[in-house]
């Protein structure tokens, strides 16, 4: 087994220094917020070192995807963290899971025939689809999706749209908008985590 020379170091603090910094944060200090912020920082260069150590092979794309979803995945579970090491050696597991969960999906997606629509009327299987329920569920979480993007900033909705349902890269977005990429990535981070607390207060999954 090939042992990866990446190692880590905590940009700054200690466990029992960070959990009192995380604490405050939680409290909802704007002055600890921004600080963990900063020190969140560490997801990018974990997430690309740790596609190119373990050879996942994932677009710079794809992986700006993987760092969307470490910062919706951490933020809410601050709370969870105790100290026992430096912020960035805890924020490293949820890169690595989220990184191995990003490259799973798109192997199975891979590996999805493609269905020509003539086909699917030739199938004998008449469930083909969701059934009632499922779909009026489904129905239901994207009617209140529309609900809670329209209740964003226009500038958020737009990245949040342009990105996640129209598939433009954050450079594109950034060009449309006049500001730069890492803007549009805040927008978009801070976006998603309103929409996630907002679609799990209407007991929708998001």
């Amino acid at each position: 087994m090939q042992t990866s020379s990446f190692t880590l170091t905590a940009d700054g603090g200690t466990g029992p220094q960070d959990l009192i910094l995380v604490q405050r944060a939680v409290r909802g200090e704007r002055v600890a917020i921004e600080e963990v912020l900063v020190r969140l920082s560490c997801v990018v260069r974990f997430v690309f070192r740790l596609n190119k150590t373990l050879g996942y092979g994932l677009s710079t794309e794809s992986l700006e995807d993987v760092v969307q979803q470490v910062y919706m995945a951490v933020w809410p579970r601050l709370g969870e963290f105790e100290g026992s090491s430096a912020i960035e050696s805890w924020v490293y597991g949820f890169c690595r899971n989220c990184l191995r969960a990003e490259t799973r999906r798109r192997r199975m997606v891979a590996r999805v025939p493609l269905v020509e629509p003539d086909e699917l009327d030739r199938r004998p299987d008449a469930s083909i689809g969701p059934a009632p329920t499922e779909a009026l569920a489904l129905e239901e979480g994207i009617d209140s999706l529309r609900v809670e993007l329209d209740r964003l900033k226009p500038v958020e909705r737009e990245a949040v749209v342009l990105r996640h349902l129209e598939g433009w890269s954050f450079e594109t977005i950034a060009r449309r908008q006049g500001i730069p990429a890492s803007t549009v990535k805040d927008r978009c981070y801070r976006a998603l985590l309103r929409l996630k607390g907002r679609m799990k207060s209407r007991d929708v999954s998001a």
